[in-house]
């Protein structure tokens, strides 16, 4: 078999790894091949500059490790939709275009994969799919994700927050939910990504300005050493398809706060202290306890480690690629 790829999905994202994590685990006898020309995911001609690449590429299947299908195609496509964020968060452009182009796309696909069972019964209910067509394939984390290891040790004990500003993320809450809940003035909330002006001026009303700390953006090979430096680890978001951090975190043995909501209590099961996004209180008392609590935080680690163990690249790529090969035949 003969696959083509839609490579402008690589790079240090979430989508980036989970592409990289199945293309290393490729079959030998399939032969794997990329588009030729790059333009923008969010262009909205995207489908069909992709059927236009994809009909004179001379390949058998398509796979996009992202959202965006291909309007017409003379070949099989799999697309691999992760969430549906753009419909919950989105401007109202974004969801126009999600429910008069993506959708109507992805009907004409082979086979539909995604990351959780939460994105695949949301996706089912927008998209009217056929159960049989939609995948689950978890997203896992890399050997470098382990107990073992260096760990960044800048001088304080900290909170950890892995991730973009994006507004579901609920930074905001997260700040103020700190400022509350730790009252040891020696521990500091760190967040990847360069300083911002306005979490900076939010930190400053909760009169803890000097205890956040602004990374900058943190390279793939140094990542697991910070959350092997962290007390715990902290992702209230509002809305994931999956969520890696808290996978990650729990992989490298640290303790997570995390969202009670979306996909997330789907992947760190018991393995977490589960708390309500939108209810700054719990979260302050979450975090109150996890740096206050040493036998909760031991409990929480060996849970964790556990939790990480189920799921596995090796068995993600091997489905992945089952898939991809029956589509073929």
């Amino acid at each position: 078999m003969k696959l083509l790829i839609d490579n402008r999905w690589f790079g240090e994202t979430g989508i980036g790894r989970y592409a990289h994590e199945i293309i290393k685990r490729k079959p030998d006898e399939i032969e794997v091949t990329y588009l030729k020309r790059h333009w923008k995911i969010k262009n909205p001609v995207s489908p069909w500059l992709l059927a236009m690449d994809i009909n004179s590429s001379k390949t058998d299947l398509f796979w996009s490790p992202g959202f965006m299908p291909p309007a017409c195609g003379l070949i099989p496509y799999v697309i691999t939709v992760h969430d549906l964020i753009h419909l919950h968060y989105g401007s109202s452009l974004h969801r126009f275009y999600y429910n008069q182009i993506i959708r109507r796309l992805l009907h004409n696909a082979a086979s539909v994969l995604t990351v959780s069972e939460y994105s695949r019964t949301e996706l089912l209910n927008w998209s009217g799919l056929s159960p049989e067509k939609v995948v689950v394939t978890y997203n896992a984390v890399g050997a470098d994700f382990c107990y073992s290891g260096i760990a960044y040790r800048p001088g304080f004990p900290y909170i950890l927050y892995v991730g973009n500003r994006r507004n579901y993320k609920n930074i905001h809450r997260l700040i103020e939910a700190f400022g509350l809940g730790c009252a040891n003035p020696e521990v500091k909330l760190v967040l990847s990504g360069m300083e911002d002006p306005e979490l900076l001026a939010l930190a400053k009303r909760a009169k803890m300005d000097n205890r956040i700390v602004f990374l900058g953006k943190i390279k793939e090979e140094d990542l697991p050493a910070v959350y092997r430096g962290a007390l715990a680890v902290a992702y209230i978001s509002l809305y994931e398809g999956f969520g890696l951090p808290p996978l990650e975190a729990m992989a490298c043995g640290i303790p997570v706060i995390a969202s009670n909501v979306t996909s997330i209590p789907e992947v760190v099961g018991d393995a977490a202290l589960l708390v309500d996004p939108l209810d700054i209180e719990e979260i302050a008392n979450g975090l109150k306890l996890l740096t206050e609590d040493n036998e909760l935080r031991a409990n929480l680690r060996q849970a964790g480690l556990k939790r990480a163990q189920m799921f596995s690249w090796d068995r993600t790529a091997d489905l992945t690629w089952k898939v991809l090969n029956e589509v073929a035949r």
